[in-house]
């Protein structure tokens, strides 16, 4: 078998242009620079004013733009808009060549800077690299660019573990890194770092603080807010469940300073992950002017846990205070839920037992098919019983001071001395144990049995410490239920009397009698008669102020949130 060679004639096919036929090549410019410093600005200025004049004293090119990003780091394209414009202008063969400064301004990923340049070569588009000369479609442009940009993403994790470094150096030394924008009811002052109160924001800060530990859920506070108007961080009327939840959960609100709650996981993705524990926090405390107490964002913090438990509690629905009555009409008989029915012919609604009702298993629980006997409830009849109980405060009113001194000056004041104790004995431990630990050079080594007896002792201390603390915070989430009510039951044991007009908050609320005094809640005057007797049932003061309403064979047991039990 023999083959020909035929060769090629160089005549064949379509002739090539002369030069005067040349198709001048359209050519545009990518620049970059990664911060807004001014610095950067000028290189920023310097590089499209110097690509301009380049490409346009070319006079085989023909200026096709500048695709320019400012502050944006090299490691992404996600949010680089220029650079993604410029993309699809090629895409669109609106562009024949890029020239681009280097290779770190085209990307300083890897991944990113082959995935592109080689998307642009297979459209016959050739990327210039001024900086290191070059071109794309030259044979050996390839192996030197991966190398060169392996070079660019490497310097750019090396800026990336130095700026953190020195970030939370700054962390350690208190200087923490704060976001002015957005942030209701603080602003900047002009240096990094410092915050200062907005007195109007700051009074609805307080407000929604308050209404949850008054017993509003965060849906509610955020619907009622929206009903009135409120104008939120943004400067928009509408709130959202979870706006409450964030703002109930800074700490900033109460002075203090938690850093690196959240990291950035990874250089190239600038994802921000949760601090769950995998990176260190930093905590200032008295960093700012707070605006609610310490005494207040703590027990929120409380109250928060409570109702999280009360969820899970299957005894109970869940936490709510749509409906007043839902969830706190409790039968006396089997401990079960009321739950609302409402008569199709008359429209009059009543309250039964969950277990009387029939329902099903997943809803009574542990439900074994035996019903309740206990009565039905008009809904009207419940509601006056409530109304009664209200009414029959001021007769409480010597005992709520009582209680409220008991709290004050025996179980909290008391757990508060054992606490002090407590930790003066932790400290004590845990610098004999640093000392056997690290013994001096002409002692005798600790024995293995005195080490672990001081470890033993501190484990059942730390114990008891926990305990003490769930007692304090439980004593303390009883003590402003006792401090509401007794403000409730004084404006029903003088009704003439108004309350003074409040002058204006100081700049840093931290008095805990201050907080209530200035937060005092008034009851609307369309819920009293002219002798200040309530006359109408209220979800908002069922809501603020009742724990359960037990069902007994004959009347009812009102139980508020402090402690009071009234019968009717």
């Amino acid at each position: 078998m023999e083959v020909k060679i035929i060769k090629a004639s160089g005549t064949a096919g379509p002739q090539k242009p002369g030069p005067s036929e040349q198709k001048k090549l359209r050519v545009c410019a990518y620049c970059r620079v990664s911060t807004d410093s001014e610095e950067q600005e000028t290189s920023y200025t310097a590089q499209i004013t110097h690509y301009t004049n380049y490409i346009n004293a070319n006079p085989e090119w023909v200026f096709a733009g500048i695709y320019a990003d400012e502050g944006l780091s090299g490691t992404s394209v996600r949010r680089r808009e220029e650079f993604n414009r410029m993309i699809a202008a090629c895409e669109a063969r609106e562009v024949d060549m890029v020239i681009t400064k280097s290779i770190s301004r085209f990307a300083r990923n890897t991944l990113d800077c082959l995935n592109y340049i080689r998307r642009l070569k297979a459209l016959n588009i050739p990327i210039l690299f001024e900086k290191e000369s070059i071109n794309t479609m030259d044979a050996v442009g390839e192996v030197l660019i991966t190398i060169l940009a392996s070079i660019a993403q490497q310097e750019s994790k090396s800026i990336s573990d130095n700026v953190r470094m020195g970030i939370e150096f700054g962390f350690q030394e208190g200087r923490g890194i704060l976001n002015y924008h957005n942030f209701l009811g603080y602003t900047g002052t002009g240096t990094p770092g410092e915050l200062v109160v907005v007195p109007e924001q700051a009074d609805l800060i307080r407000r929604i603080f308050r209404e949850y530990l008054e017993g509003f859920s965060p849906y509610r506070i955020a619907a009622r807010l929206e009903a009135e108007g409120a104008v939120t961080a943004t400067g928009g009327n509408r709130w959202y469940n979870s706006t409450i939840v964030c703002i109930l959960e800074n700490e900033k609100y109460c002075g203090e300073l938690l850093m690196q709650k959240y990291y950035t996981e990874d250089f190239l993705t600038h994802r921000l992950v949760k601090n769950t524990g995998q990176r260190p926090k930093y905590f200032v405390a008295e960093h700012h002017d707070p605006i609610v107490p310490k005494e207040i964002y703590y027990q929120v913090q409380g109250e928060r846990n409570r109702r999280g438990a009360l969820k899970l509690d299957p005894s109970r629905l869940r936490y709510g205070d749509r409906l007043a009555l839902n969830g706190r009409l409790i039968c006396g008989k089997c401990g079960r839920t009321y739950k609302r029915y409402v008569r199709s012919g008359t429209g009059k609604a009543d309250w039964r037992c969950r277990r009387r009702a029939g329902v099903s298993k997943r809803e009574s629980g542990a439900w074994s098919g035996c019903r309740c006997d206990a009565r039905n409830v008009p809904e009207s009849e419940a509601q006056a019983a409530v109304v009664e109980a209200f009414n029959q405060l001021p007769l409480y009113h010597q005992r709520l001071l009582e209680m409220q001194a008991e709290l004050n000056d025996g179980q909290i004041r008391g757990l508060d001395t054992i606490l002090r104790e407590e930790a003066d004995r932790q400290e004590v431990l845990e610098d004999r144990l640093e000392k056997l630990g690290d013994p001096m050079p002409d002692s005798d080594p600790p024995s293995a049995d005195e080490a672990e007896a001081l470890r033993e002792e501190l484990a059942q201390l730390e114990k008891r410490m926990e305990a003490h603390y769930a007692s304090r915070a439980e004593y303390a989430w009883r003590e402003i239920q006792v401090r509401l009510l007794l403000e409730l039951a004084e404006q029903l044991l003088r009704p003439g009397e108004t309350q003074a007009k409040e002058g204006p908050w100081p700049p840093a609320c931290s008095n805990y009698e201050d907080f209530f005094r200035r937060t005092r809640y008034q009851i609307p005057q369309e819920l009293l008669d002219r002798d200040g007797k309530i006359v109408r049932f209220n979800n908002d003061m069922v809501t603020r102020y009742l724990e359960k309403i037990v069902v007994e064979k004959q009347g009812y047991t009102i139980c508020f949130k402090a402690g009071v039990n009234v019968k009717i």
